[in-house]
């Protein structure tokens, strides 16, 4: 008997019929993307990046996607450890993450995502340690703009290259950020561009979070990304279309997991509660009033060391030359 084929769904949009994907096996059948892609997610604050990501996370393992993805990665171990290496690719799916990710939902068997630390990511070399990538593997990578950050110049050839040969060792990989340009370059030119505008969660009767839709733009063009930043002409858009999940996604991830470093050795500090006061023309006042405004923008807001150690630390090392110097006369 032959498979029916799934019913699509759509939804109406600001006065638009948007299709709905659900199954990733439809989303590469209409070429949203391919299995080894690599993929920007973008978008403003609170707009669903993060749970969006989640969602592809979940699909990647479902059983049957899990299963074509470790067949891939078997073979391919196979073959490396016929050469001599002693590689051991996991039995349930491979999906890595930096943050945390249990894949929950209706229909889906609860799994979660295996660690991975985005400053491992690259091919080895002799400068920077790297992790071993597992092949046919889907590595999602959050607050990305950090690691990859355009304003530092160029990025190193062990990153771009892993971006550029990624397809080759079957890789998927999904890069998350508030602000796509902030994404270096040599990315953003091999990467397709999802825009999260806007989240929509559904609820039964009872209040239960019975669905989550994600109404997205996608972009395939760097220079079209770039323009579309600048003039926002919707005609640069390629598809618009809503990604869905289906049970409680927000149960799949940890949205506080990036509180600890807004607390980074904190930990002796209390909050500053003081509360605010009309002008009083006083010299007491005013002494008080610069403890809270900046006028002159200290070095150490760049994220520069404050001249004044330079200075110190600099008359350090004279001193110690000299006292050296010394040492080497009254020795001689």
């Amino acid at each position: 008997m032959f498979n029916k084929p799934r019913q699509k769904e759509y939804i109406e949009y600001k006065e638009q019929k948007l299709l709905v994907y659900d199954d990733i096996l439809d989303m590469y059948a209409d070429g949203l993307f391919s299995p080894t892609e690599s993929i920007i997610i973008w978008g403003k604050r609170r707009k669903g990046k993060s749970s969006l990501a989640g969602k592809l996370m979940s699909e990647f393992m479902r059983p049957n996607i899990a299963k074509q993805r470790l067949r891939t990665s078997n073979y391919i171990c196979s073959k490396l450890n016929e050469a001599g290496y002693n590689i051991r690719p996991p039995n349930d799916h491979t999906v890595f993450c930096d943050t945390y990710f249990e894949n929950k939902g209706f229909g889906r068997k609860n799994s979660s995502a295996y660690k991975f630390n985005s400053l491992g990511f690259g091919l080895p070399n002799d400068i920077h340690s790297t992790t071993l990538l597992c092949p046919a593997g889907c590595y999602f990578m959050d607050e990305i703009q950090d690691v990859f950050d355009s304003h530092l110049g160029a990025l190193p050839t062990f990153i771009t290259k892993a971006v550029e040969l990624s397809g080759q060792y079957k890789l998927f990989l999904c890069f998350i950020a508030q602000r796509p340009k902030r994404i270096h370059i040599d990315i953003r030119n091999l990467s397709i561009f999802i825009e999260v505008v806007d989240l929509i969660n559904v609820y039964s009767n009872y209040g239960f979070l019975q669905a989550t839709y994600w109404v997205c733009n996608i972009i395939y063009d760097n220079a079209n990304l770039e323009a579309y930043l600048t003039n926002l002409d919707e005609n640069l858009i390629d598809k618009k279309v809503v990604f869905k999940f289906r049970g409680n996604i927000f149960d799949c991830y940890d949205s506080d997991y990036f509180i600890p470093m807004f607390v980074r050795g904190k930990e002796d500090e209390g909050l500053v509660l003081e509360h605010t006061t009309r002008t009083e023309f006083s010299k007491e006042y005013f002494k008080k009033y610069f403890e809270n405004r900046v006028i002159d923008i200290p070095e150490t807001f760049r994220g520069k060391k404050p001249k004044e150690e330079k200075k110190k630390k600099l008359k350090e090392e004279k001193k110690e030359d000299k006292d050296n110097v010394d040492n080497r006369e009254e020795i001689a």
